[in-house]
């Protein structure tokens, strides 16, 4: 027995260094932020992650008296924010900033929002991102601070709108659905990601370019002021 006697010395010390691995690799694994979008073929850096904000959706047949009562009971926001509920015409989901209680690190988010979205009344709940631009198309100021984000739509361009077969294996694919074709540009469609699809928005979007039968593939990237 004597002679084993080192290695049963070290063997719980290599064990637990091991687990430490495993634990790091792990925590560092899950964060899924994506800090960039597809642009000519080129990687498109969008910004640096916010820690203080997320960006939750809820389906329009929510009334807004639905929606801030489900804040009101959510640990993890600002309850003393003064956030705003926005909706669209013709879009499908109501969209609101919220401020978080803490900062928290992008694995923090990913739970986060992981866990928002196990409940029913939220359609997706998505990262937000830095930008020192606080104005809208028209160059108007909208607030001392805003955040980006991106819908839960992404547009991709067919390179033969008469041949769908490529577009409708990787819908099928990514548990995506397809919205609508361009009514003015008819190589381009509107595909919605859900919470069920294989990634949110901005990651399918940068899939369905990765794979190679498309053309171009953009994420709806959006702007809120949240100060």
């Amino acid at each position: 027995m004597k002679k084993h006697l080192p290695f049963l010395i070290l063997f719980p010390f290599l064990l637990a260094s091991c687990i430490d691995d495993g634990e790091n690799d792990k925590l560092q694994s899950s964060c899924d932020y994506i800090d960039f979008k597809y642009d000519n073929g080129a990687e498109d850096y969008l910004g640096e992650l916010s820690n203080d904000y997320l960006l939750i959706a809820c389906d329009t047949t929510y009334t807004d008296n639905e929606i801030q009562d489900y804040i009101s009971t959510e640990s993890y926001f600002d309850q003393n924010y003064d956030y705003t509920i926005y909706t669209q015409a013709n879009y499908k989901y109501k969209e609101i900033p919220l401020k978080l209680k803490s900062s928290k690190n992008c694995e923090e988010l990913t739970s986060i929002i992981s866990d928002l979205q196990q409940n029913s009344i939220i359609s997706y709940a998505h990262y937000t991102i830095q930008t020192d631009n606080c104005e809208n198309l028209i160059w108007e100021p909208i607030g001392d601070l805003c955040v980006n984000s991106y819908s839960s739509l992404f547009y991709v361009k067919v390179s033969d709108e008469t041949d769908l077969t490529d577009l409708n294996n990787v819908i099928t694919e990514t548990n995506t659905e397809l919205i609508e074709q361009n009514e003015f540009m008819k190589k381009w469609f509107t595909i919605r990601a859900t919470k069920n699809s294989n990634g949110d928005a901005l990651k399918m979007a940068n899939y369905f370019y990765e794979t190679g039968l498309f053309e171009s593939s953009e994420p709806d990237i959006t702007k809120y002021p949240v100060e």
